[in-house]
């Protein structure tokens, strides 16, 4: 196995923990798939949900590189970009208010503000309802497909605090009618436009305290089912999130709290 005498930062959003990594001299490369699953494993590493890699961008202030805990990268982390926004806030020069970083799809933009905390603009936002999830055998109120930057399937239930997400979120990341796998998101109404949320991710392959572009999936979701509009709070393990958004929902922002865990070597 590769080594390195490596530097990280852990972080923690809403209960999603990374290890974040400034890589603008290229000192580790995101295809040491083994490397990257055996430092997140909780037992025999650092233990995160994921990695995110701090890259030099031509187009943007910086790149995000997401790699999951099973050593895949993959295409988008909402929560991530709130995490290494912050990371970013404390390592560049000027200081700025509003960050962009560039991902494997696009150009993300993230915003710091005393209310908000870190306010990031989810910027993809496509396949809405294209995969019916009739077949998926999940008794619910509603469901809907859609990708806010990577697949996501939602889904309406009750009794949430009590509700199988480990096995009924398996079936569906693994449903062949998903060749690549989709995260499964499951939510409540306890309030008007407010939600109680809890995810299967895909790549993490278990629950996670909090998954931002599943809560971004579930906020649209609860908005189409209800003609719900403006912004809606959603609780999930880890904390509390909210989605902003537009009646179009060509303006959809994933906003919460950031926190530093602590600084490490490995």
């Amino acid at each position: 196995m590769e080594r390195f005498n490596l530097e990280f930062t852990k972080m923690n959003a809403t209960g999603n923990d990374f290890i974040v990594i400034d890589n603008r001299n290229q000192i580790v490369s995101a295809d040491n798939r083994e490397h990257w699953k055996k430092l997140c494993s909780l037992k025999t590493g650092i233990g995160a949900d994921g990695v995110l890699l701090l890259e030099k961008s031509a187009k943007a202030d910086f790149r995000m590189r997401y790699i999951n805990a099973d050593g895949g990268e993959v295409e988008m982390c909402g929560n991530g970009g709130r995490a290494i926004t912050a990371f970013a806030h404390d390592l560049l020069e000027p200081k700025k208010n509003t960050y962009q970083f560039e991902t494997m799809n696009g150009i993300y933009e993230c915003s710091i503000d005393l209310t908000h905390g870190y306010r990031l603009k989810m910027t993809e936002l496509y396949d809405v309802d294209t995969i019916k999830l009739d077949s998926l055998n999940i008794k619910n109120k509603h469901s809907i497909y859609m990708n806010t930057g990577v697949p996501h399937c939602v889904f309406e239930v009750e009794n949430i605090l009590e509700y199988p997400v480990f096995e009924h979120g398996k079936s569906v990341r693994y449903s062949p009618i998903f060749p690549k796998g989709s995260n499964a998101n499951f939510f409540e109404v306890i309030g008007t436009k407010h939600l109680r949320v809890r995810t299967y991710e895909r790549g993490v392959e278990n629950e996670t305290l909090s998954c931002g572009t599943g809560v971004t999936a579930a906020a649209i979701a609860a908005a189409k089912f209800y003609n719900w509009s403006d912004e809606i709070i959603l609780e999930t393990l880890g904390g509390r999130l909210a989605v902003q958004f537009n009646s179009d929902f060509s303006e959809v922002y994933l906003c919460g709290k950031v926190e530093k865990v602590f600084i490490g070597r490995v």
